[in-house]
């Protein structure tokens, strides 16, 4: 444990996109000052207007990270997706950089869950290899993990399907549940575990119920006031999609860890179903119910149709 000091900045990696905008704007909300990582300070104007400390930086330039964490004590670190090779590179100079500052502590923001080698899930792999990166260099850390985040209704072909055709057709059996969360709730326990000075520990943050996909749609249509009925695309037609919309053999990548839940249904139970529970210095932690945060986005959701 330490006593957290609110005049000196935290460091928060990847603070240009949603995950880490979400810590930005947590870690404001509870009075600490922000030192926001991002590769390019003039596509940011977001985060200046939230009277944060702008560093540029890339995690694949050691000299750059070094100089953002200069004078810092406590940072919220995430990596990217992407090779296995690159993800352990960029985490590595992260934490060589944490530990040339004389950090006191990381909280270290993974995508889900982690499974070492033989594990055919290429994400849950990569996020033990972080974990361990972690570990070895001895720098205390926490683990924040989500189950699945309802951001993901936001994507563009997903939040047109809901808004112009009420159907949200995700690559998953409707009979899988899930205690989706959300990438703001992530950051509050993050910030929560920060604030109260913890060091050590892994939280698993889901929300306050688990459902099926028909109960799900219930809770998006109720939010948004609209008919919405989940139907399951299948993962062939899912992969398709994604490499029209993103480049061939990306929606192989993107579907791993669906095909992976789909033939692991107990280790899928394990990860996303349970629904959150008081955990050590989370205990008074109060996780958003789908059906709110589907009114709170109300506006995101409607953006752009006439």
């Amino acid at each position: 444990m330490f006593a957290v000091d609110k005049s000196q900045p935290i460091l928060v990696y990847l603070a240009g996109g949603v995950q880490g905008g979400a810590v930005v704007r947590a870690a404001r909300q509870r009075g600490f000052k922000v030192r926001a990582l991002v590769r390019d300070r003039t596509r940011a104007p977001a985060l200046a207007a939230l009277g944060v400390e702008l560093a540029e930086g890339d995690l694949r330039d050691p000299a750059s990270l070094h100089a953002a964490s200069a004078g810092i004590a406590h940072a919220v670190l995430q990596i990217p997706i992407g090779s296995l090779e690159d993800m352990r590179i960029q985490a590595e100079n992260a934490v060589s950089a944490s530990l040339a500052s004389g950090l006191t502590s990381i909280i270290l923001k993974l995508a889900s869950a982690s499974r070492p080698v033989p594990c055919t899930e290429p994400s849950f792999v990569a996020n033990a290899m972080i974990e361990d990166v972690a570990r070895r260099s001895g720098l205390p850390f926490v683990i924040v993990r989500p189950t699945m985040y309802l951001d993901n209704l936001l994507k563009p072909s997903a939040r047109a399907d809901i808004v112009e055709h009420g159907i949200f057709a995700p690559p998953i059996a409707a009979s899988q549940r899930i205690a989706w969360t959300s990438t703001d709730d992530c950051a509050r326990a993050a910030v929560t575990l920060l604030e109260r000075g913890v060091d050590a520990g892994d939280h698993r943050i889901a929300g306050p119920e688990s459902v099926g996909g028909d109960e799900l749609a219930l809770r998006i249509g109720a939010g948004l006031g609209r008919s919405v009925i989940y139907r399951h695309q299948q993962l062939d037609e899912f992969e398709r999609d994604v490499d029209a919309a993103m480049g061939p053999g990306t929606g192989r990548r993107v579907a791993s860890k669906f095909r992976f839940f789909a033939a692991h249904r107990e280790e899928a139970d394990a990860i996303l179903s349970g629904a959150f529970k008081p955990q050590p210095s989370l205990e008074d932690f109060q996780p958003t119910g789908i059906e709110e945060w589907v009114r709170q986005h109300r506006a995101e959701f409607y953006d752009g149709q006439a």
